[in-house]
């Protein structure tokens, strides 16, 4: 698939910014990037099949849904992709080794957002995750695999030949699209710009983004 611009949404990214009343953001972020908003089929069933099976989240899941009704994000399957996907979820998980045992790290839905990753011809492009592990993954597998040590009290092995299957994937959290989204005035809130950045990102802390202190302490003074 041949586009200019792409963002690919993961499950966690998406369920964090409806439960922080934010999926409005969207539809005129995606304006403004001036590309595609995607997500893939694995995707679509965690954020909207199941939860909609259950009463708790049904209500998100069908403000998720109307994304995808008004093509705001555009859900992805093929064999291809597939196919992608379970082989990443093979490296992914056959990637950090305790004792005899490989670690499970990601799921299917975030293995799915590598695997459309990898296969979308776009110029600018990044998966939208807010689970830590998976950034990591991507971003620094070293310091993953020190944090699973300290983690599981035990050595850990890592395959770095399989890091090569990551480290060029760009990640981003739903912290980075809502500061965005504040900068260009989507986002409005009734305070100084410090104090404003502050509730909206410990807003999505406390839902579900890998956010530090430390790093809204250093957003805030931007």
């Amino acid at each position: 698939m041949r586009i200019k611009k792409a963002l690919i949404f993961d499950s966690g990214a998406i369920i964090t910014l409806a439960l922080t009343d934010l999926l409005y953001i969207l539809e005129p972020l995606k304006w403004a990037f001036g590309g595609e908003f995607f997500i893939p089929e694995a995707v679509k069933t965690e954020a909207i099949d199941v939860p909609l099976k259950m009463k708790k989240f049904a209500l998100e899941a069908l403000r998720i849904k109307t994304l995808i009704s008004k093509k705001i994000l555009r859900v992805v399957s093929s064999s291809e992709l597939k196919k992608e996907t379970f082989k990443l979820l093979r490296i992914a998980n056959t990637t950090y080794k305790a004792g005899n045992e490989f670690i499970k790290i990601i799921h299917e839905g975030e293995a799915a957002c590598l695997a459309l990753y990898r296969l979308l011809d776009a110029k600018k492009k990044a998966v939208v995750i807010d689970e830590r592990t998976t950034r990591m993954l991507c971003e620094a597998p070293e310091n993953l695999r020190e944090l699973l040590e300290n983690k599981l009290h035990t050595r850990i092995e890592a395959m770095r030949d399989n890091f090569n299957f990551f480290t060029p994937i760009k990640i981003i959290r739903t912290a980075e699209l809502c500061l965005i989204a504040y900068k260009k005035r989507i986002i409005t809130l009734p305070a100084l710009p410090p104090e404003a950045i502050e509730a909206l990102l410990y807003a999505l802390k406390y839902k579900g983004c890998a956010i530090s202190s430390s790093e809204i302490r250093i957003a805030k003074r931007m």
